[in-house]
């Protein structure tokens, strides 16, 4: 897999959202130790099937009807769009990141089932054909799991040291300011991309 592939998993991975929210919970209530890391296998295993599920379908669809995989992209950007101005919208009005009540690991799982990433990842990340061929989605796969299972781990040590100190409305504010503007610059690059390819092919 190209280092491309792994920088974007890791810069959509890392990025704060439900998922890493409730990590970063699991980490400032339980510490981080063997028991809490279940909530990261959680959190991998949600993501494993569901990807599984968009790449298969995105793959086989867009044989027959290529149109499919260009409309998939272009939800995927949108939704990166959303998340950087709901972030920005958080900020600007006080709100924390999350504030929904740490989950058992069953319920991190429900919640990364149907977190939009998912078809982000088996849409724009994972390259064409990638879910036809098991060498190649090994390969994928394997990537992807070098990257989300450090990154949740990290979230976890993350809310374990420093949650306290990140807790107050000020520290939150400027960190969403600050991810917001991350996101959606990522997201324009991403956009102009699929436009430059749209209007070539």
């Amino acid at each position: 897999m190209s280092g491309s592939i792994f920088l974007t998993l890791l810069a959509v991975l890392a990025v704060p959202g439900p998922t890493n929210s409730l990590l970063f919970q699991t980490g400032m209530n339980r510490g981080f130790n063997a028991k809490s890391l279940l909530w990261v296998g959680a959190e991998w295993l949600a993501y494993m099937i569901q990807i599984t599920a968009w790449g298969l379908t995105l793959d086989r669809v867009a044989r027959d009807y290529p149109w499919v995989a260009t409309l998939s992209k272009a939800f995927a950007v949108c939704f990166l769009f959303y998340i950087a101005m709901k972030l920005w919208s958080m900020a600007r009005s006080g709100q924390h990141a999350d504030d929904a009540p740490g989950l058992s690991p069953t319920g991190l799982f429900v919640a990364t089932l149907t977190n939009p990433k998912g078809l982000f990842f088996a849409s724009f990340v994972a390259p064409a054909g990638t879910f036809l061929s098991s060498a190649d989605y090994l390969a994928f796969m394997s990537t992807f799991t070098a990257v989300v299972l450090p990154v949740g781990s990290a979230w976890v040590i993350f809310g374990a040291c420093f949650g306290s100190r990140l807790s107050s409305p000020r520290s939150s504010q400027l960190l969403n300011k600050g991810v917001s503007m991350v996101i959606g610059l990522f997201a324009t690059g991403l956009l102009y991309n699929l436009a430059s390819h749209s209007f070539t092919v």
